[in-house]
């Protein structure tokens, strides 16, 4: 009997541990982030919430990808749980527009809090003539990652400029790949929908003499009546060593979860984001200029996921 017995609490010991760890499991999901590539912004403050979240008790890890487009593909087909993206590509693929009109919404996009801005930074050679957005017709253009943000933007600043990529010969590639070909004359001009300042840019002003080419008040008045998520930005003349300040506009970069995570799973993740914010602002001076806890809900038109909500009510600052 005692034998009997014996095997009997065993195995009622065994069973009681499996569904501890089923539980456990179910709990604390693996958290994969989607950034971007690694010599942009997205991958190293990626990188740096992974590690947060990791010391809240879950498994996590940053993925290098193509950027907002790719990161929003794979959190619609659950490939990843969290990812960074720009708003312009949110929009449309939260209510299935533009780029996304055939996907149709993704409605499991849940954000958690927005980050820092992109200006769109459209970089040629000081001697090109190239002055205006017009101008880019009959040039070789580098756009970026095919499906990337950058590519995204591109696309809907030719649309409201009654243009289409086939007004241009557009090459698609990484961006240090296409500041290197833009050094090298093998580009006329070149897309970076990024941080102001960009290192890349930055370096390459170093080197040869730049200029941008600025988007109008026309053109920013078309394009804000039809996609209202953009902003006007200003490139200053400090940032990049230029002549002269220039009109250009501008995204924010949102932090965004599958919606389909828990409450309590994405109120630990909302917490460990703003009580490391120190850490996480290291990564890039815009990150420290922009990312806080008053700015959380600035330029953002998607729902928040309920457990960051839960986490802001806390802080009583939910408006």
């Amino acid at each position: 009997m005692n034998i009997i017995y014996n095997k009997k609490l065993i195995i009622g010991i065994l069973i009681l541990i499996f569904n501890l760890i089923g539980y456990s499991e179910e709990k604390k999901p693996f958290i994969s982030i989607g950034t971007g590539p690694i010599d942009g912004v997205f991958y190293p403050t990626g990188v740096v919430i992974a590690e947060v979240i990791k010391e809240a008790g879950y498994n996590s890890s940053a993925q290098s990808t193509a950027g907002s487009g790719e990161n929003i593909d794979f959190l619609y087909f659950k490939k990843v749980e969290m990812a960074i993206s720009m708003s312009d590509s949110v929009h449309q693929a939260y209510n299935g527009v533009g780029a996304y009109k055939i996907k149709g919404p993704m409605k499991n996009l849940k954000c958690i809090t927005g980050l820092h801005p992109n200006f769109t930074q459209i970089v040629t050679l000081r001697d090109s003539g190239i002055k205006t957005f017009e101008d880019l017709k009959g040039k070789r253009i580098g756009i970026g990652i095919y499906n990337s943000g950058v590519e995204l933007n591109a696309r809907l600043l030719y649309e409201i400029h009654n243009m289409n990529y086939k007004d241009s010969d557009i090459i698609y590639s990484t961006p240090g790949e296409i500041i290197e070909q833009l050094k090298s004359n093998l580009l006329d001009a070149i897309f970076l929908t990024n941080t102001i300042p960009n290192e890349i840019i930055y370096n390459l002003a170093n080197e040869v003499p730049i200029s941008f080419v600025e988007i109008s008040d026309e053109g920013y008045k078309n394009l804000k009546k039809k996609w209202p998520f953009f902003f006007r930005g200003i490139i200053s003349k400090n940032d990049y060593n230029i002549d002269k300040s220039v009109k250009t506009v501008a995204v924010q970069n949102l932090l965004l979860v599958d919606g389909n995570l828990s409450e309590d799973v994405v109120y630990d993740i909302t917490k460990a984001f703003f009580e490391n914010l120190d850490r996480i602002k290291e990564t890039h001076i815009s990150v420290k200029r922009n990312v806080s806890l008053e700015n959380y809900s600035k330029n953002v038109e998607i729902p928040f996921h309920e457990g960051a909500i839960r986490y802001y009510k806390e802080k009583n600052i939910w408006k």
